[in-house]
């Protein structure tokens, strides 16, 4: 349904940017089974785990599941932004990825998308809920999408495709990869509690910092327009 959509669209605006951003959320799913042996580690893995869990096939199937709930939300504010009915901007960006993470939590709890990594994480330190932080993980990647997708909608088809194809399995790298790698090592410590609290602390740092420079970037197309 969404693919039709999709085309539909791009015959009504000469613009191929959803379908691309479909087939690039399918490719996303490419490391999931590598971000889900990562968040579900209790102890430090073994070389043969690792190796495992990167040689897991591609599921086509699935990955239509799983190739628009990042990618369709950051859509719907490219249609609303080509029809001018939302504008980048500091207040608009900040309200666009709290509306994000709203709906992430709606996915999540509606059983709409398959559980996001972070929320394999089982109890967290300061009564986060693992759901929470899985929705906040996955509204930055959307939101990082939504950035993506309006800077890139007047490029050509050629360069629309190589900058938005590799541009999820690029966010999910940098907020599951490397924004969650504190609170994953922390988890692997064995030195208590205190660890996982400082890993929880700076991984929702490198969000925030994340979201601020994708606010900031928001910002500057404002000026611009």
């Amino acid at each position: 349904m969404l693919y039709g959509a999709a085309i539909w669209l791009w015959r009504q605006q000469r613009n191929p940017l959803y379908v691309f951003a479909l087939v690039a959320g399918q490719l996303s799913t490419l490391l999931d089974p590598f971000w889900r042996w990562l968040y579900s580690l209790q102890t430090v893995p073994s070389l043969t785990s690792l190796v495992a869990s990167l040689a897991v096939p591609f599921n086509v199937s699935a990955s239509f599941r799983a190739a628009w709930p990042d990618t369709l939300p950051a859509l719907i504010i490219v249609v609303l932004y080509l029809y001018r009915w939302w504008n980048p901007g500091l207040l608009s960006g900040l309200f666009t990825y709290v509306i994000f993470v709203s709906l992430q939590l709606i996915f999540s709890l509606l059983g709409l998308r398959d559980p996001a990594p972070p929320s394999l994480l089982g109890p967290l330190p300061f009564g986060v809920s693992a759901e929470l932080l899985a929705a906040l993980m996955s509204a930055t990647v959307t939101y990082g999408l939504c950035y993506a997708f309006v800077t890139v909608q007047n490029y050509s088809w050629p360069s629309m495709a190589a900058a938005i194809l590799p541009m999820p399995l690029i966010f999910g790298g940098l907020i599951y990869g490397v924004a969650g790698a504190p609170l994953v090592v922390g988890r692997l410590l064995p030195d208590g509690e205190w660890p996982l609290r400082i890993g929880l602390l700076l991984t929702l740092a490198l969000l925030g910092w994340c979201v601020a420079i994708i606010t900031s970037g928001f910002n500057r197309l404002q000026r611009v327009m």
